[in-house]
Formats: C-alpha cells, sequence, structure tokens
C-alpha cells in the first residue's frame, strides 16, 4: 500500500471512528506512526483530506458484490443488494465516514454536494440501481433509482449507526423485497424450477 493509500484509509477510520471532528493532520501522522506534518505533503488542507475520503469511499462502494448479469426477477435482485449490504455492513467504515462527513458538512455547499448531489459514490451506485430496475421492468427506472438508493442508506443507517446497532435492526430482505414488489419489479415466473434457474419471464411480466 502506498503512503498516499494509508493516509486515506486511516482519515476514514478516523471520521468513521470518532466522527468528522477527529480528522486532522496530526491524529493520522500520529495513527500511522509519521513524522509531524507528514500529511501536509499529501492533503494540505482539511478539505483536502475530506475530498481523499470521499474519493476512497466512492472506491469501494457498489449495490451488488459480482455487477455481471442484471436479475432478472425480485428474488434475484434481493438477493444481490442483501448480499452487498452485508458486505458493506461488515466493512462499515466507509459507509460511516460518508454519514459522519455528511452531517458535517451540511453548511459547506460545495463540499456537501461532494457527498450528495455530486458524490462519485452516488453517480456510482444510481447508474447500477438503473441497470437492475431496468433489468426488472420497473416503471421510470431513473428515479426509482434515486428512491432505491435513499431506501438502502436507510437500511445502512439503521444497521450501522441507529437502532439497529443495540436494538432490533430492520429485515432488509423483506424491506427490499416490499419496496421491489411495490414499484412494480417483476418476481419469478416459474414454479418449480431449479433454484439456479433464471426464469424466463415476458417483458413487464408482474
Amino acid at each position: 500500500m502506498s503512503r498516499r493509500d494509508a493516509i486515506t484509509d486511516a482519515a476514514m477510520q478516523l471520521v468513521a471512528e470518532s466522527g468528522a471532528h477527529a480528522l486532522t493532520h496530526r491524529r493520522i501522522d500520529r495513527r500511522l506512526g509519521l513524522p509531524d506534518g507528514t500529511t501536509s505533503n499529501y492533503a494540505r488542507t482539511r478539505r483536502d483530506l475530506v475530498t481523499m475520503v470521499i474519493r476512497r469511499v466512492a472506491d469501494v462502494a457498489r449495490l451488488r458484490e459480482e455487477p455481471g448479469q442484471p436479475p432478472a426477477t425480485v428474488e434475484e435482485a434481493t438477493h444481490q443488494l442483501r448480499a452487498a449490504f452485508e458486505v458493506a455492513v461488515s466493512r462499515g467504515v466507509d459507509t460511516r465516514a460518508r454519514m459522519a462527513l455528511t452531517i458535517d458538512c451540511l453548511a459547506d455547499t460545495e463540499l456537501h454536494e461532494l457527498l450528495t448531489t455530486a458524490s462519485p459514490v452516488r453517480a456510482k451506485l444510481l447508474a447500477e440501481a438503473h441497470q437492475i430496475l431496468t433489468a426488472l421492468g420497473v416503471a421510470d427506472p431513473e428515479a426509482r433509482a434515486i428512491d432505491l438508493i435513499a431506501v438502502m442508506n436507510g437500511l445502512l443507517y439503521d444497521r450501522l449507526i441507529g437502532n439497529g446497532v443495540k436494538g432490533r435492526a430492520a429485515d432488509p430482505t423483506a424491506v427490499l423485497t416490499a419496496w421491489l414488489v411495490g414499484v412494480g419489479a417483476r418476481s419469478g415466473c416459474t414454479s418449480g424450477a431449479p433454484p439456479d434457474a433464471r426464469p424466463t419471464c415476458p417483458p413487464n411480466a408482474p
């Protein structure tokens, strides 16, 4: 791992563990055992550090772990989304860092947009969501992709920093299945088929 990557990961971990206020050049140097001022050679300002973290989060974020063939049914889509959700939860650090920075940067229009509307994470996830929903025959997949990202963010918030940390967590499979069915995604069309079979459905079949 390069020193730049180590600094970026340390920055992300600090925010995830202790909140956005913990993101300082000195804390990163101390965490990595580097001479004071080393991090400043790679990121001159705190804004530069935030930008490095945002880009790192975008590198690892995804809606499906193996984005090959799009899902053909609600069942396949839920399985893929749930698998990626559990990986994101087990990794945790990037999502916690993104959420902490989003709150911290609310009053900073430029940085908040980089974390939300202009986020490389959001652009990447919206493209994946659009592909999934189009494959499932959902009407207006562009608008529904925005909704799907909001649902996934809500589930991640619940599990990583919300009620699900100590209380009963929401069931991602139940939530995602209900939402996909609600927006008109097609379910399996062939009963009794082998578990690994991809059902053959007419376009926009229910």
